[in-house]
């Protein structure tokens, strides 16, 4: 079955020969071990380091969809549909192999099209990508090949550590850093924030970032270490005086 999956072409074909043992590694068991996520104060103080406009796209659009690197690097014009405010990935560009449907917030949608009017790839009236194929991100002026998920780990880190978010948490087998924060936590930051500050039901966020169980996105309602450190700080404060000299 492994050796099936090897062979096929696209995301899915290279991750789904080991998908087994992703399944019983069960990654997110430990919440405080394995996801590592930014604060919301940590990812404006993030966003504000990016200082290049294509950049900051680029990185808004993968915290709002909530999707995996490889997932994002993969979006072509045609796959995102700019008025309704949706982007679409095919079922071979998905770590699950589901098709799925995002939403996309309106206000970084007009901006995606004003960006693609002042490099000529969108008319300005009627608002028409004119070569759907072209990926919405692209290292090549031709934008005919999508960047790299290892260039865009390293756009990460570059204002990660601008940001003064460049944390460890150790060394790997062969002495590499192990960094606290990736790429991949601003998926989970979507869904932390998303869930915990902004209320969304579960199976909102479920679907918009591509969970196929209900039961993983579920890992995330464990508090974070600032909800109950805000939670206790509430609560001494709402605490009479009296009680404290008692």
């Amino acid at each position: 079955m492994a050796e099936k999956h090897s062979n096929q072409t696209g995301f899915a074909g290279r991750i789904q020969g080991r998908a087994s043992n992703v399944k019983k590694s069960r990654p997110y068991e430990r919440f405080g071990e394995t996801i590592r996520y930014m604060t919301w104060e940590e990812w404006l103080r993030f966003l504000s380091c990016v200082d290049s406009y294509e950049h900051k796209l680029m990185i808004r659009m993968l915290y709002e969809l909530g999707c995996r690197v490889g997932e994002f690097v993969r979006i072509q014009l045609q796959h995102v549909d700019f008025h309704r405010g949706r982007v679409f990935f095919p079922r071979e560009n998905t770590k699950t192999n589901r098709r799925r449907v995002s939403h996309l917030p309106y206000g970084l949608a007009n901006e995606l099209k004003s960006w693609l009017k002042q490099t000529g790839r969108m008319s300005i009236r009627e608002e028409r990508v004119k070569r759907p194929c072209e990926y919405l991100f692209s290292a090549r002026r031709d934008f005919g090949f999508p960047y790299s998920e290892n260039r865009i780990r390293q756009v990460f880190r570059r204002y990660a550590t601008k940001a003064g978010l460049e944390r460890t948490y150790g060394v790997d087998a062969m002495g590499r850093k192990l960094r606290e924060l990736t790429v991949h936590s601003l998926r989970h930051a979507h869904i932390m924030h998303y869930i915990h500050l902004h209320k969304l039901p579960i199976a909102v966020v479920q679907k918009q970032v591509g969970h196929t169980s209900l039961k993983t996105t579920s890992v995330y309602l464990n508090p974070s270490e600032e909800a109950v450190a805000e939670a206790y700080e509430q609560a001494a404060r709402n605490t009479p005086v009296e009680r404290h000299n008692s």
